[in-house]
C-alpha cells in the first residue's frame, strides 16, 4: 500500500498545482513535444535520437531535481537521475519531508513512525521481477529504436521478461523499496490496462442495447446510428485516450527529466534485487529457448525481426527440426522438405506495397482518421482502414505494382497481412449479420443484446490482444545473431557499456547546452546482466491498437 500511495502522491504532485513549491521545480515542467511532420525533400535531416550515455550525461548536469533533495544527503555527494535510478523509497522520503511541514505539530511524532513502518514494510516485502515492466529506454534504447514505436504494455512486459530469462533473473525478487520509479509508472499502466481498460473495453461491446436519444424526435429516423451505446462508446474511448496520454507523458517526464538528487549508494540500489529472497519458477524450455536467441532491437546494431524475409524464418525453423530428429535420414527429409517449401515460396510473387501500412505505422493524422471513422456505419472499420493505409504506401512513394517473391516478403508484412485479413472477416461478419438481424428480428428494442455483436467482439480478441502483441514483440526485439557489437545484446549494450556521471557537493548552476559529452569524471560503468555462458538452442520463429467498429 505504501508503494501504491507514494506513486500516487508523486503524480498528483507533478500533475496538479497544489504543494509544488516543495516537491516539484516548476521550470522543470516539460513543454509539449512538437509532433514530427513528414519533411519536405529540401528540408534537413532529423537530427540523431540521444543516445542512452548522453541522456544520463544531460539528466546528470540538470541544476534542480523534480523532487526536493533529501535531508540526509544534505552535505553527501550527489548527482541528478532519472526515475530509472530513483528507487521508491527515495521518492516517499522526498515527498514525505515536503509535506511534513504542513501538519500539524502533534501528528509530525506519529508520522514518523508511519514513515519507520513503511520503510520496514518496504524492506520486507519483496515482488518477483517477471512481475515488473520496464521502460525500453531503461534497458538501454533510445526515442528512436522499434521498442519505443511499436509497444503496448502487454507487449512491453513480455520483451522485458524475455530478456530477464535470456539473462537468468527470472528467480530474482526485488524488494518494494528498491523498485524504481519507472518501473513503477510502468508496471502500475500494465496492471491498470490489463484489469481495467480492456475488460471495460469488452464490456462496452457486449452492452445490452440502451436505446437512442433521438427516439419520438424529429430525428427518429437516424435513431439506429446513434445511441445510447454510441455515447457510452465515446466516453469509454475517450477516457482510454485520456489515460494512455496521462501515462505517457508521466512515463516520458520521469525517462527524459532529472526526478531526484542521490548518492552513488542510492542509484546502486534503484532496481537492485534482493541478496537473500529469490523464487523458483520454472521457464518452459521452448520458451528458454526462444529467449536466449533474442536481443532488444536496435536501429544501429541490431536489426528487428520484422525485416527479415520469410525465407530467413523457414530455413531456421527447418534447422531447428533437423536438431530434433537423430538419424541423417530424417534430417535429409526435413531439409528436403525445406527446399522444397523455400522453391514454391520464391516462385510465387505478390505486389507487397498492396498490402496496407500497418495502424502502428500511421501518422497522428491518420490514426485521427481512423478513430473518427469507426463512429461513421458502414464506413468506418476495416474499410477505411485499408483505405488509409494504401494511401500511407503511395505517400511514401511505394509503387503499388512492384512484386516480391514470398521468399523476401519481410515478416512484418505478412502478419499485416493476416491482420487485415482478419480485421475485414470480422467486419463483414458484424455488417452482415448486423443487417441480417434487423431483417429477422426487426428493430432492436431496450434490453436486446445483438447476438452478431457479442460473437464479433470475442471473436476479436484474439486479434486485439493476441496478433497485434506479438508483432510488436518481434519488432522490438532481434535475433542476437544479427547484433553487430558482437554482444548478442543489442540496445542493451549501450546501458552495459554507460558510465554513470559520478556524484559530487556541488549542484550546477546551468545545464549544459545541446548535448553533453561523457568527458566528465565517471563513476564505474553500470551493472549489466550477464550473458549466459551456455549456447541457447536456436528459436522458432499504445499506441494500444483499436479495432474500430469492433473494438
Amino acid at each position: 500500500m505504501s508503494a501504491v500511495a507514494t506513486l500516487t502522491a508523486f503524480s498528483a504532485s507533478a500533475f496538479t498545482s497544489n504543494g509544488t513549491a516543495a516537491v516539484i521545480n516548476p521550470a522543470l515542467v516539460p513543454a509539449p513535444a512538437p509532433v514530427a511532420e513528414k519533411a519536405a525533400p529540401k528540408s534537413p535531416k532529423a537530427p540523431e535520437p540521444e543516445t542512452y550515455q548522453e541522456r544520463i550525461d544531460r539528466i546528470a548536469q540538470s541544476p534542480r531535481s523534480l523532487l526536493a533533495p533529501l535531508q540526509e544527503n544534505q552535505g553527501k555527494a550527489t548527482v541528478c537521475v532519472s526515475g530509472e535510478f530513483t528507487s521508491l523509497s527515495v521518492v516517499y522520503d522526498s515527498l514525505f519531508e515536503s509535506l511534513l511541514p504542513s501538519l500539524p505539530p502533534q501528528l509530525r511524532q506519529n508520522a514518523y513512525a508511519a514513515r519507520d513502518a513503511a520503510h520496514r514494510d518496504m524492506k520486507r516485502l519483496n515482488v518477483s521481477t517477471l512481475a515488473i515492466s520496464d521502460n525500453p529506454m531503461a534497458l538501454g534504447a533510445d526515442s528512436a529504436d522499434p521498442s519505443m514505436t511499436y509497444r503496448g504494455p502487454v507487449s512491453q512486459w513480455i520483451v522485458t521478461q524475455l530478456l530477464k530469462i535470456r539473462d537468468g533473473q527470472e528467480n530474482e525478487a526485488i524488494p518494494l523499496g528498491n523498485i524504481t520509479l519507472t518501473q513503477a509508472v510502468e508496471t502500475v499502466w500494465l496492471y491498470l490496462f490489463v484489469t481495467v481498460v480492456a475488460p471495460v473495453k469488452l464490456a462496452v461491446q457486449l452492452t445490452p442495447f440502451l436505446g437512442s436519444p433521438l427516439t419520438g424526435t424529429a430525428l427518429d429516423s437516424y435513431r439506429g446510428y446513434f445511441t445510447y451505446n454510441t455515447i457510452l462508446q465515446l466516453a469509454v474511448q475517450g477516457g482510454v485516450l485520456g489515460s494512455q496520454y496521462l501515462y505517457q507523458g508521466i512515463s516520458n517526464m520521469v525517462m527524459n527529466q532529472c526526478v531526484a538528487r542521490v548518492t552513488e549508494d542510492q542509484r546502486e540500489q534503484a532496481g537492485r534485487p534482493s541478496d537473500d529472497v529469490t523464487y523458483h519458477i520454472d521457464i518452459p524450455a521452448a520458451v528458454r529457448a526462444a529467449a536466449g536467441q533474442l536481443a532488444l532491437a536496435d536501429n544501429d546494431n541490431c536489426r528487428q525481426i520484422g525485416t527479415l524475409p520469410l525465407s530467413r524464418i523457414v530455413t531456421r525453423t527447418g534447422e531447428y527440426a533437423q536438431q530434433l530428429v537423430t538419424t541423417d535420414a530424417q534430417k535429409q527429409k526435413i531439409a528436403s522438405e525445406t527446399n522444397a517449401i523455400l522453391a514454391k515460396m520464391r516462385a510465387t510473387q505478390v505486389p507487397h506495397n498492396l498490402i496496407p501500412a500497418d495502424p502502428a505505422d500511421f501518422t497522428q493524422l491518420e490514426s485521427f482518421a481512423s478513430l473518427v471513422g469507426s463512429l461513421i456505419p458502414y464506413v468506418g472499420g476495416a474499410p477505411l482502414d485499408i483505405t488509409i493505409g494504401l494511401k500511407h504506401n503511395l505517400d511514401q512513394g511505394d509503387n503499388p505494382f512492384e512484386t516480391v517473391s514470398v521468399a523476401d516478403l519481410t515478416v512484418t508484412k505478412s502478419l499485416t497481412a493476416a491482420y487485415y485479413s482478419y480485421y475485414l472477416s470480422l467486419y463483414l461478419f458484424t455488417t452482415v449479420g448486423g443487417l441480417a438481424e434487423g431483417q429477422i428480428l426487426g428493430s432492436p428494442t431496450v434490453g436486446f443484446l445483438s447476438p452478431t455483436r457479442a460473437i464479433g467482439a470475442v471473436a476479436a480478441l484474439p486479434l486485439t490482444y493476441g496478433l497485434v502483441n506479438y508483432h510488436n514483440v518481434i519488432r522490438s526485439m532481434c535475433l542476437s545473431e544479427d547484433d553487430t557489437t558482437g554482444t548478442g545484446r543489442g540496445a542493451q549494450v549501450n546501458r552495459d557499456n554507460a558510465v554513470l556521471p559520478s556524484a559530487s557537493t556541488t549542484t550546477p548552476t546551468v545545464a549544459r547546452p545541446g548535448r553533453p559529452s561523457s568527458s566528465a569524471p565517471s563513476s564505474a560503468p553500470r551493472r549489466g546482466a550477464s550473458s549466459p555462458t551456455s549456447t541457447p538452442a536456436p528459436v522458432i520463429p499504445g499506441l494500444p491498437i483499436r479495432i474500430p467498429g469492433i473494438n
